[in-house]
C-alpha cells in the first residue's frame, strides 16, 4: 500500500487551512429569503433546538462534518472537535478511515475520538471506492467498532478521484456494495456526498435501495476539486491540473441538492444538509427547504487548528444565530421550521423552473 497517504491526509489539511479553496460558486441558500415575523408570540429562553439523532437526543441539529484523521495531526484535531461536540453534545462525523484499512495500527489514533467523547453520536466514514474493492465486510466492523459508531458514512467523491493524482475511478458494482452493507448493517449508513451535491436521479436510487440517511453536500463550501487542484499543480501534474480546472464549478449547489433530495424522500428520510453552511441562519434555511440537520465541516476545522476554545466560541455562535432566526420566524421547536414561509429567488428559483428530469 502506498506510503504517501499519510502525506496526503497531512496535505488535505494544510491546503485546507492555508489556502482558498472555497467553491467559487455560491450554495444558494442566498436565494432562500425567510418571511419574517414582526409578531412571534414566543419568549427566546424558551426554544428548544434540542432534538433526537442516530437514537441519541442531542442538544442542536448541528454536526461536525467528517474532516480528517489517523495522522499525527489528524488525531489532535479531532481530539479538540470531539471534545467540544462532548461539551455541546452534538454529533461528530469523522474523517475518511481508509487509512485504518492499510495501517492497522492506526486504529489507536481514532480509538482516542470516543474516549473524549463518551455519550455523543459518532458517525465512521469510509470512500465507496474502498467499499467496493472489498471481499467481505470485516474491515467495516473494525472501523465501526475502533470509535463505537453510532453510524457510518460511506462517502461519494468522483469528482475529487478524477482529480486526485492518486485517484480510484472504478466505481462499478457500487450500488451493489452499498445495498449489500446496508443489508449486512446493525447500525445506520449515512451515503453522503463530498462536496458536488446530490440530484433527484441519485437521492431517488438510493431512497429505493432503502437508505434513510442522506447527507448532500452541495456545491457552495469546500471544493476537493480546488484540493486536488493544488496538490496537481505543486507535483507538477500538467493533466490533473487542467481537469481540476476545467471542473472546479461543477455540482450542484446545495439548497438546489436539498430540494431535490426532499422531493423524492419518504417520511422516514433523513437529510443531513451540508456543503458550504457557515452559521445559524443558513441551517436554518437548510432545515426549512427540506434537511432535517445540518453538517459544517471546513470552518471547525480551521479553528480546531488554532485552538478548542475558538472552537467552542464557534459552536456558541451558531446555537445563538439559529436560536434568533427561529425567534424572528416565531418557531419555538425545530421540528417547527419545516413550517417556515420562505421565498425563492433566482438562480436557485430557475433551476427549479427549468429542471430537465430524465430516469436513467
Amino acid at each position: 500500500m502506498e506510503k504517501d497517504i499519510f502525506q496526503r491526509k497531512d496535505d488535505h489539511i494544510k491546503i485546507s487551512i492555508n489556502e482558498n479553496i472555497n467553491s467559487r460558486n455560491t450554495t444558494w441558500l442566498e436565494c432562500v429569503r425567510i418571511v419574517h415575523n414582526s409578531l412571534p408570540e414566543i419568549n427566546l429562553k424558551d426554544i428548544d433546538i434540542s432534538m433526537e439523532f442516530l437514537g441519541k437526543l442531542i442538544k442542536a441539529p448541528i454536526i461536525i462534518g467528517s474532516l480528517t484523521g489517523g495522522t499525527k495531526l489528524g488525531s489532535e484535531i479531532n481530539k479538540k472537535l470531539a471534545e467540544a461536540a462532548e461539551k455541546f453534545q452534538i454529533p461528530l462525523m469523522v474523517g475518511s478511515q481508509r487509512i485504518q484499512l492499510e495501517y492497522p495500527d492506526i486504529s489507536k489514533n481514532f480509538a482516542s475520538i470516543r474516549k473524549s467523547a463518551p455519550s455523543i453520536p459518532i458517525i465512521a466514514n469510509l470512500g465507496i471506492s474502498q467499499l467496493i474493492q472489498m471481499e467481505n465486510f470485516n474491515p467495516i466492523d473494525k472501523i465501526i467498532h475502533s470509535i463505537e459508531a453510532d453510524a457510518i458514512a460511506i462517502h461519494l467523491n468522483p469528482l475529487q478521484e478524477i482529480i486526485q493524482p492518486e485517484g480510484e475511478t472504478n466505481f462499478l458494482n457500487a450500488k451493489k456494495k452499498i445495498s449489500q452493507l446496508n443489508d449486512y448493517l446493525k447500525i445506520p449508513l449515512i451515503i453522503k456526498e463530498t462536496g458536488a451535491g446530490f440530484s433527484k436521479n441519485v437521492s431517488s436510487n438510493l431512497i429505493n435501495m432503502d437508505i434513510k440517511y442522506l447527507d448532500v453536500s452541495g456545491l457552495g463550501g469546500t471544493s476537493f476539486a480546488a484540493v486536488e487542484y493544488s496538490r496537481a499543480k505543486k507535483q507538477n501534474n500538467h493533466l490533473k491540473s487542467i481537469i481540476g480546472n476545467t471542473f472546479l464549478d461543477w455540482g450542484i449547489p446545495t439548497a438546489a441538492s436539498i430540494i431535490e433530495t426532499r422531493s423524492v424522500a419518504k417520511d422516514s428520510t433523513i437529510i443531513i444538509g451540508s456543503g458550504g453552511i457557515r452559521n445559524g441562519l443558513e441551517i436554518v434555511k437548510s432545515i426549512a427547504i427540506g434537511a432535517d440537520i445540518s453538517a459544517i465541516a471546513q470552518p471547525f476545522l480551521k479553528r480546531a487548528f488554532n485552538n478548542s476554545k475558538e472552537v467552542e466560541s464557534f459552536i456558541e455562535t451558531l446555537i445563538f444565530e439559529l436560536k434568533s432566526s427561529m425567534f424572528l420566524i416565531g418557531c419555538n421547536k425545530i421540528k417547527d421550521l419545516k413550517k417556515t414561509e420562505y421565498v425563492i429567488l433566482p438562480p436557485l428559483s430557475i433551476w427549479l423552473e427549468k429542471r430537465v428530469h430524465k430516469q436513467r
